[in-house]
């Protein structure tokens, strides 16, 4: 009842030429902080069945001229698993073991998503500049990781450095060094 409403509610603002835009905001995130995780487990965290019905539900209203799709949450998969020694971007043989999952669930929802967006994050230790760089070079490190092992393609990397710490209450804690996916889908 509640998603009709909320359909309902779409669908006027979207005649009346209301916009929204999902953001950072929006983002419905799930952190998995086991080494080896299921990859349905991964898979779910990436896209989420909320979501899922939502954006069916939106493609529903489309075949009529309605839109809605801006109003979607993104998600994303938060983990401490794939983190760094300070200072460095080279991955854990930890860090891979938990990559496979993401690279599997990855595979295995090819027809799903349309790019990946693979954000690095530093701890508060270091200048801005270089946590930027170095947050940037951890992403790419994922990404050539998911590439090589995995043929997949059409992956993008931001370094957002430690413009959100994972441990605020340790800005200098390796659980701020870590990476997190982010679907286009």
């Amino acid at each position: 009842m509640f998603k009709s409403l909320v359909v309902a509610a779409l669908s006027i603002f979207s005649l009346c030429g209301v916009a929204f835009a999902a953001d950072d905001d929006t983002r419905q995130t799930v952190s998995i902080n086991t080494p080896s995780p299921k990859v349905d487990e991964v898979e779910g965290a990436l896209f989420p069945k909320e979501i899922v019905a939502l954006k069916d539900e939106c493609a529903q209203m489309e075949k009529i001229g309605l839109r809605c799709q801006g109003v979607i949450p993104k998600s994303s998969l938060d983990t401490i698993q794939v983190t760094f020694a300070r200072g460095s971007a080279i991955l854990t043989d930890e860090g891979k073991g938990f990559l496979r999952s993401v690279g599997t669930a990855l595979q295995r929802k090819s027809g799903v998503w349309k790019s990946l967006l693979i954000e690095g994050h530093t701890d508060a230790t270091g200048s801005e500049a270089t946590n930027r760089r170095l947050s940037k070079s951890r992403a790419d490190s994922v990404k050539t990781f998911l590439q090589a092992e995995f043929g997949l393609s059409n992956i993008e990397t931001a370094g957002r450095s430690s413009d959100k710490l994972r441990d605020a209450d340790n800005p200098s804690g390796a659980l701020n060094r870590r990476v997190e996916f982010v679907p286009n889908w």
